[in-house]
Order: structure tokens, then C-alpha cells, then sequence
């Protein structure tokens, strides 16, 4: 006999503590976590990016399958440095963190992402957490 642990819907936030934007998109992700009964993960990747196998997940998420669009959005857009491909992104975040964009939001399981600039894009990823596909 075998069993399957069951899945606790959860979400991550990689936050910067610093920016207004970031700090009201994790406040409206803990309420909502209340009303919606899933988890948030915090991340606060102020030195230290997403491992290369996190980067390649949501640059697919962010740009729904399309690689070259969800490069360009992961990245800050004041990053002086562009990218198509998910290498590009990985060794642009290797060598330079701080220019992942903020707040970004994953729902692993349902393989979303969303960059919650305005922090009421949080609405988007979290009104469907936790139910079946």
C-alpha cells in the first residue's frame, strides 16, 4: 500500500525589504493567504538569486512558454544588461542578484508567475490556489 502526502497549496515571494511595492505585495499575500489557506514562502534575495533550476522555471512561467519573453521580464528594468535565453538570465543573476525583479511571485504547483508591480496583481495569482487542475 502506498500513499501521497498531500500537497499544501503554497506560494513564493521574492521580496525586497527595502521597496514600497515588494512590502505591500507580501502584506496583500498574507492576507489573502488567510482568506485562500495557502502557505507563503518568503525569499529576500537582496544577495543571492533563485538557483538556476528556479530561474529556468519561471522565466517558462512569466513568459507562458515563450523563453525570450519571460527573460526580458525577470529582470529589473533598469538592468543595463538584456537577455533571450534562459543562460543569458542565469549568468546575468550569478554575477548580479539585485537585478531579479521584485516582487515576483511563483505558484510552483500551477507553474505561474507574476511580477506584482502594482501589488494588486496579487489578486491574479492567488484567486485560483489550491484547486485542481
Amino acid at each position: 500500500m502506498s500513499f501521497r502526502l498531500p500537497r499544501f497549496p503554497m506560494l513564493t515571494i521574492f521580496h525586497n525589504p527595502t521597496s514600497k511595492v515588494s512590502i505591500e505585495a507580501l502584506r496583500l499575500l498574507k492576507r489573502a493567504s488567510v482568506n485562500h489557506d495557502f502557505k507563503v514562502d518568503l525569499v529576500q534575495t537582496k544577495s543571492e538569486a533563485p538557483t538556476h533550476q528556479q530561474i529556468a522555471n519561471i522565466v517558462d512561467y512569466l513568459g507562458n512558454g515563450s523563453i525570450p519573453t519571460g527573460a526580458q521580464l525577470i529582470l529589473d528594468p533598469e538592468a543595463p544588461v538584456k537577455a533571450s535565453t534562459v543562460a543569458e538570465v542565469q549568468k546575468i543573476l550569478d554575477a548580479h542578484p539585485q537585478y531579479l525583479r521584485k516582487p515576483l511571485i511563483v505558484d510552483w504547483n500551477k507553474g505561474k508567475a507574476i511580477i506584482a508591480d502594482p501589488p494588486t496583481k496579487v489578486k491574479e495569482i492567488v484567486k485560483d490556489v489550491g484547486e485542481s487542475e
